[in-house]
């Protein structure tokens, strides 16, 4: 009884505690706006959110270009091993994924 009197206690004062994404999650909507910068806006937000400034810069930095994606994944006609590619295996499985997404979005497949 004792083990799980110590687990509930640090549950309840593990509970309260928020995340940098609930904060994130709290902020206010930013109105929509032609001349907005997500680059600068992380950036002068990365010290209120450093996990999500750490993620954002992440995924940020994939190219956005579909031609780019396309030449690069394109697995028809192409064989994919450790020896052809310098990717790591999960990143090429999360860019191959992020490329079927968006065919499926683009062919107005929802």
């Amino acid at each position: 009884m004792e083990n799980f009197d110590a687990f509930v206690s640090n549950a309840i004062s593990t509970a309260s505690i928020k995340s940098d994404f609930d904060y994130y999650l709290e902020e206010p909507l930013i109105p929509r706006d032609e001349d907005f910068d997500i680059l600068n806006w992380w950036k002068v937000n990365a010290s209120k959110y450093p996990i999500l400034h750490a993620i954002a810069r992440d995924v940020l930095a994939i190219p956005v270009s579909a031609v780019t994606s396309e030449s690069a994944l394109s697995t028809s006609g192409r064989f994919v091993s450790p020896y052809r590619s310098r990717l790591h295996p999960k990143t090429l499985e999360a860019l191959m994924c992020d490329q079927d997404w968006l065919w499926t979005k683009f062919n107005g497949m929802n």
